[in-house]
């Protein structure tokens, strides 16, 4: 888990299938979005997906990330 001045980003593994799923929360102006990227970097992977959930306007966007 990285705890950040006003959010965080956590992992979860499942090495066995070798699949991760990462929470990524953010606050105030700063953008979730450029995780992502980095995240897919780091793990060298092509498959991501993507759901957003928006806190306060009970949104929930499903994306594909390319």
């Amino acid at each position: 888990m990285a705890v950040l001045a006003e959010s965080h980003i956590s992992v979860h593994t499942w090495p066995e299938i070798g699949y991760g799923a990462f929470d990524v929360f953010m606050c105030g102006d700063a953008d979730p979005w450029k995780a992502v990227g980095v995240l897919k970097r780091a793990f060298a992977t092509d498959k991501v997906h993507v759901k957003e959930l928006r806190r306060g306007e009970g949104m929930v966007r499903d994306i594909v990330a390319a």
